[in-house]
């Protein structure tokens, strides 16, 4: 039975003589390569999983900085901007006098020659008195007739060709009718509060259809529908009403009912 070193490791003494070189220059190996990996590693990337995400990139511009002057170089003094001289006022005077000199004798101005007496004009005669007038006395009327009356000029009557009156439904022989389905807006707070209510409108229909005028007759509850009940209705168009084979204007009623309970 072969000896077996004490100082081997207890897997090396299990192993038969024969076995244990090539194992020993299996481990020198790999300690020589782990050594060599160690020496010779490069940091790898590291990536990162983001799942299914979306990742936004945006672009931010680079700041610009501005390296300071060095302190050796002392920048030039600015020299402020003088304004340009301005040229001498020039002062025009008048020429003055001497006060030794005499002043220049004035040319003489001849006098002028007398004019010749106007001829005085001849004294008219005096005019003669004129005659008195006579009044002639105006003829009489007769005591039978009257006296003829002044009559007027006859008025024409005009009748204008624009009907401005407003019919009622009774008074109307065909009914206006609107052109869409006009459905108005819930108000946001009595549909989060579940409050339902009704508004009756007068409607002022022109002839070509138009609303002209929307006014509020009653509101329940009140301050609640009444906006949403007006904007839907002054937007409308209708089919014009008619009397007599023409288009006129109209006035309409409309009750507008807002039930929360049943628009669900």
């Amino acid at each position: 039975m072969p000896a077996t070193d004490a100082s081997a490791p207890p897997w090396q003494a299990r192993l038969p003589a024969r076995l244990r070189r090539p194992f020993a220059a299996l481990w020198i190996s790999l300690a020589l390569h782990v050594a060599i990996l160690a020496l010779l590693r490069v940091e790898m990337p590291v990536t990162f999983d983001v799942g299914d995400g979306m990742i936004q990139v945006r672009l931010v511009p680079a700041r610009v900085t501005q390296s300071p002057a060095p302190p050796g170089e002392p920048s030039p003094p600015t020299v402020p901007d003088l304004p340009a001289p301005r040229p001498p006022a020039v002062l025009q005077t008048e020429p003055k006098l001497a006060a030794d000199d005499p002043p220049p004798a004035a040319a003489p101005v001849p006098a002028p020659a007398p004019e010749p007496a106007a001829p005085s004009a001849p004294t008219p005669p005096a005019a003669a008195p004129a005659p008195p007038l006579e009044r002639v006395p105006e003829p009489a009327a007769p005591a039978g007739s009257a006296a003829p009356e002044v009559t007027p000029p006859a008025t024409l009557a005009i009748k204008s060709a624009v009907d401005l009156n407003y019919y009622s439904a009774r008074e109307l022989d065909v009914q206006p009718r609107a052109l869409r389905r006009i459905v108005p807006v819930y108000p946001p707070g009595p549909d989060r509060d579940g409050i339902s209510g009704r508004v009756r409108l007068q409607l002022k229909l022109e002839a070509d259809g138009r609303v002209s005028e929307v006014e509020v007759l009653t509101a329940e509850p009140p301050g609640l529908f009444e906006e949403s009940a007006v904007k839907a209705f002054r937007q409308a168009r209708f089919r014009p009403a008619k009397r007599g084979g023409r288009p006129v204007r109209a006035l309409m009623e409309i009750e507008v009912v807002y039930d929360w309970d049943g628009q669900r």
